[in-house]
């Protein structure tokens, strides 16, 4: 990630467009015979579609309605359909945003379709009746329209402009997409009165970069001001895979974000908007919906925390008892936030709130009962990762709290009930957060270390026909295996067996569940199967783990870019015991392996024990992060797992 901050400067630096270029058009309406023709992109040629350009335009205009200026973003994009797979790209979505009467607004949209069919190239233009608006939440909408006439040969070209007056943080521009980009620009006009900062992520340069004064006054109402023209390009970008194991693809794919750093008044006078992360903190802790929360929720707590019987707790146990209660009596309502909601009264009385509301309301709680809690700004998983260097709220999204009691820290979160009380959501592990204290720039790490973990336990016989194997099988999970199989069953027993029914598992008769109810506890549950037995030549083929175990490898990629983040370390054991049939004897059993590299701890065992083999297996990874380096090591190891647990035990008669 690469952050500067531009404003009138004046470096330029130009590189000459290659000779490739010349078989592309970057005007509107256009279409070379190159780009009617081709059938695949150079540098990627399994790829569906490429965008053969994409350009935008952002600048300053002032509203004479509002009397203040708006952003606007011209934005032009051409994209050749390469496969039959690439006709998606002809699904076209343009969000923007509204809030209570002020919107952004989008117009200008043209949008053409060309085919080159016998020799000539078919122009279909979109009806502006096909276009509809779709609301996503209270905030966002988006216009979505579907092409004409796409089909794999197509060219796709589609212009518009949005005008916002939200140009507190200007439209992100994303350079890369899952598609190759031959060419991508984005030009800016600054103007004297807004200076922004600019964060690039992806990469660590622009391919071309320029920066020049236009010299052409432009006059709205009292003000003369002139453009500071900044002008970045990127060429020949491969496509963005899907990766898997990252924390937000927006925080890997080449992009250009820009944030509201200082407003310059036309008057005289200056405001600083980017600020430092001790003026941010102060800044919370003196906010309505933050600081002054908790202090009414302190005010409040006085009233419940006599009723919760702490008197003869230790502290950790008044955080737990505490924690549990915030669960228990309150619900979460799905909706991430920073800030309350609403009043602690009304919080009381709804007795439901957004993550803010729940853990703002556990911070107070905690203080109340003379434990030193303290919030812990973060950004989600799916929000991205914060640029320490760059204090700007909007990059926060999502509060915890932090207790020391003694030597421990403990990181709570109250929306989750399937957690136990010191378990953070997986959502929240996301590198570091911040303390919010007085005059803070202290950061600490979000890692939850305890190992998700699942025990798995089969008790095998034959059929007396010796044509199925009857298991007993039995799955105790852990710490985050647990949580998610408690969300998966939610009180179903039918959403197991659906979930089993998945793996190509299929109970027999009852599913029983233990411990449902209770976080601190391993969730279990057990249930029977009947498979069939492989006998061949009077030989018997038993998989031990009936083939419950892992088959497919999680890391599929060729190569890797990015680091793997497993979000937690994972561990599963297995235990199997095995029952003879009578008339047979122990063949093949496989070899004992006791493995520990770099990447993870793998066992495996199998005995004869009178007229019972017992197996045992069991893997662990060692870290949650990988640097991109080790994913091969990680594929050929977790190959190697995949080959160990999947051996089979052979019978043959006596």
């Amino acid at each position: 990630m690469k952050a500067l901050t531009f404003f009138f400067s004046f470096l330029i630096l130009g590189l000459i467009d290659s000779p490739a270029q010349e078989f592309y058009s970057r005007t509107f309406g256009k279409i070379t015979q190159n780009e009617a023709t081709m059938t695949s992109c150079e540098y990627e040629p399994d790829a569906e579609a490429v965008v053969l350009y994409e350009m935008g335009k952002l600048y300053f205009r002032g509203n004479d309605l509002s009397g203040s200026f708006e952003i606007n973003l011209e934005k032009s994009v051409k994209i050749k359909i390469l496969k039959q797979a690439g006709i998606k790209y002809g699904e076209y979505e343009i969000p923007f945003y509204i809030e209570k009467f002020r919107a952004e607004d989008i117009h200008s949209l043209e949008a053409i379709t060309y085919n080159y069919e016998d020799g000539k190239l078919i122009k279909s233009e979109l009806d502006p009746k096909k276009i509809y608006e779709e609301k996503i939440n209270e905030n966002w909408r988006v216009k979505k329209f579907a092409m004409p006439n796409v089909k794999e040969g197509s060219v796709i070209e589609i212009k518009y402009t949005l005008v916002s007056p939200y140009f507190f943080n200007a439209k992100e521009w994303n350079f890369q997409r899952k598609i190759p980009v031959l060419y991508s620009s984005l030009e800016f006009r600054a103007i004297p009165y807004y200076e922004y900062t600019y964060i690039m992520k992806g990469s660590k340069k622009f391919e071309e970069q320029s920066t020049d004064l236009i010299n052409n006054d432009i006059q709205w109402g009292n003000l003369r001001y002139k453009e500071a023209r900044h002008y970045m390009v990127m060429k020949q970008l491969p496509s963005f895979k899907d990766e898997e194991f990252i924390t937000s693809e927006e925080d890997y794919i080449i992009s250009l974000n820009f944030q509201l750093s200082k407003i310059n008044y036309p008057a005289g006078g200056s405001k600083q908007i980017m600020s430092t992360w001790p003026d941010l903190c102060n800044d919370f802790l003196k906010d309505d919906d933050f600081g002054k929360y908790i202090k009414s929720v302190e005010k409040e707590a006085k009233k419940i925390i006599p009723t919760l019987g702490l008197e003869t707790k230790s502290e950790q146990e008044k955080i737990e008892t505490i924690v549990n209660y915030v669960k228990t009596n309150f619900a979460w309502n799905n909706k991430k936030d920073k800030y309350s909601s609403c009043k602690v009264s009304d919080f009381l009385k709804q007795k439901t709130g957004n993550s803010a509301d729940m853990n703002l309301f556990l911070s107070g709680m905690l203080s109340a009962a003379g434990i030193n809690a303290i919030p812990v700004l973060l950004s989600t998983r799916d929000h991205g990762v914060v640029s320490s260097t760059h204090p700007f709220q909007q990059f926060l999204n999502y509060v915890i709290v932090s207790v020391t009691t003694g030597e421990i820290r403990l990181l709570l979160d109250a929306t989750e009930t399937m957690l136990p009380y010191d378990k953070l959501p997986s959502r929240c592990t996301n590198i570091r957060g911040l303390l919010v204290e007085k005059d803070s720039n202290k950061w600490i790490d979000i890692v939850q270390d305890d190992v998700a973990l699942t025990d798995r336990t089969f008790n095998i016989k034959c059929s007396d026909d010796l044509s199925k194997l009857i298991a007993e099988n039995t799955y105790t999970t852990y710490n985050y295996d647990a949580y998610n199989y408690r969300r998966s069953y939610y009180g179903e027993i039918d959403n197991l067996k659906e979930l089993l029914n998945e793996r190509k598992i299929e109970p027999l008769g009852e599913i029983n569940v233990q411990n449902y109810s209770d976080p601190k506890k391993p969730f279990i549950f057990s249930f029977k199967t009947e498979t069939n037995l492989e006998n061949i030549s009077d030989k018997l083929f038993i998989p031990p783990f009936q083939n419950q175990a892992a088959t497919d490898n999680w890391f599929k990629q060729a190569k890797r870019t990015f680091p793997v983040d497993l979000i937690h370390r994972h561990g599963a054991t297995y235990k199997s015991t095995i029952q003879i049939p009578e008339g047979y004897k122990v063949e093949h059993l496989p070899q004992e392996v006791q493995h520990a590299g770099k990447i993870m701890k793998v066992n495996y065992s199998a005995v004869e024990k009178g007229n019972q083999i017992e197996v045992t297996a069991g893997f662990e990874f060692k870290d949650s992060i990988y640097p991109a380096k080790d994913y091969q090591t990680l594929k050929s190891t977790f190959d190697y797992l995949i080959k160990i647990l999947n051996e089979v035990v052979v019978l043959s008669k006596k």
